[in-house]
């Protein structure tokens, strides 16, 4: 059994697709075997014709896993197995909150001379603070939690192609495309969905169907009203983090001001002070939260809930990969006796032995 190869020099001209079914688009125009590219030997002449008429030689046709039809159901499984399951380790899905930005509003009123004496500038710049920063700390922890969440875990609890479940399975129907185009092409009827590889931790991609989807989900996507409580906990043990503790990274500034004139006619000043630095307050702040947060221990959670996901995964795996390789021992089997009972020539029944 043969197959068609197309290597990177394809320019996505087209012209081949236009001579076979074999070969299709992929999303950049250029041609890509269809399941494999197999074709029988009553198509190898036509198939050396297209190879040639490729100006940019990008064509070939090499020898496929169905040479020898009746082993293709134990080169399946060993194809099948050499696909890894990648491992998920606490550091794969460790927070590290300071890799994640958290953003408050500007502090208005700074540099504003309304204040009669510095006690009052400086209560006016904790109030401000705490208006802007201190009071927003929910805001500011699920800010972290979001980037966090899609930066590490949304990719488990995503179940298409895009996420972690859904590319392993990419793998294990790229081979098993593959060897059904070797099947059909020798003759062999598989079912429709043997090349079907949708395998989910829970058995499912719907979570009202499995109980450990809803788990990933719960987890790993609903746990912020929980985790804001965890993280102000540890705030409070982190020494000099009450509101009043930041007003030692703000600021006041005095100045003279024009306060009319006198019954005389002189004119008249005084003492006003602004306040500054908030927003130093606020850095501060929310330096102090990011360390809170990682003080809680998320990632201990949110693993055992994925490594107990790629367990029961693992484990539907197996079972899936027994599954097509029976189902394409039982279609070989099948098409070995077909051939016989029509009485084919010695030739062909020979491919099957």
């Amino acid at each position: 059994m043969k197959k068609f190869v197309v290597s990177e020099k394809c320019i996505a001209c087209g012209n081949c697709l236009l001579e076979t079914k074999l070969l299709q688009e992929d999303a950049e125009g250029k041609a890509v075997p269809a399941n494999g590219g197999y074709f029988s030997d009553d198509f190898l002449a036509k198939a050396e014709e297209i190879v040639a008429a490729c100006h940019v030689q990008a064509l070939s046709i090499a020898e496929g896993a169905g040479a020898d039809l009746s082993k293709l159901p134990e080169k399946l499984q060993n194809a099948l197995a050499k696909i890894t399951v990648p491992k998920v380790s606490r550091e794969d899905v460790k927070m590290h909150a300071q890799d994640y930005r958290m953003t408050c509003s500007y502090p208005q009123g700074e540099y504003r001379y309304d204040y009669s004496s510095e006690s009052r500038a400086m209560s006016a710049a904790e109030n401000e603070f705490d208006r802007i920063c201190y009071s927003q700390y929910k805001k500011l922890i699920l800010e972290v939690f979001v980037q966090y969440k899609e930066d590490k875990l949304r990719k488990f609890y995503t179940f298409d192609e895009s996420g972690f479940w859904g590319q392993i399975n990419k793998q294990y129907t790229d081979v098993l495309q593959e060897f059904a185009g070797a099947a059909t092409a020798g003759g062999i009827k598989l079912p429709a969905d043997f090349k079907e590889f949708a395998v989910f931790p829970g058995g499912s991609a719907n979570e009202k169907d499995s109980v450990l989807v809803y788990m990933l989900n719960v987890r790993l996507k609903e746990f912020e009203d929980r985790g804001c409580e965890d993280v102000m906990r540890e705030l409070r043990d982190i020494p000099h983090t009450s509101r009043s503790d930041y007003r030692i990274d703000m600021d006041y500034d005095d100045m003279e001001v024009y306060a009319g004139t006198s019954f005389f006619g002189n004119d008249k000043y005084e003492d006003k002070y602004c306040y500054k630095d908030v927003y130093k307050a606020c850095e501060d702040f929310m330096g102090d939260l990011k360390n809170a947060i990682n003080y809680v221990d998320y990632d201990s959670q949110v693993f055992d809930s994925i490594d107990t996901a790629l367990k029961d995964y693992k484990e539907r795996v197996q079972k899936e990969i027994a599954k097509k390789v029976a189902l394409l021992s039982k279609a070989v089997a099948n098409s070995k006796a077909a051939l016989l009972n029509s009485g084919v020539g010695d030739s062909k029944a020979a491919l099957l032995k």
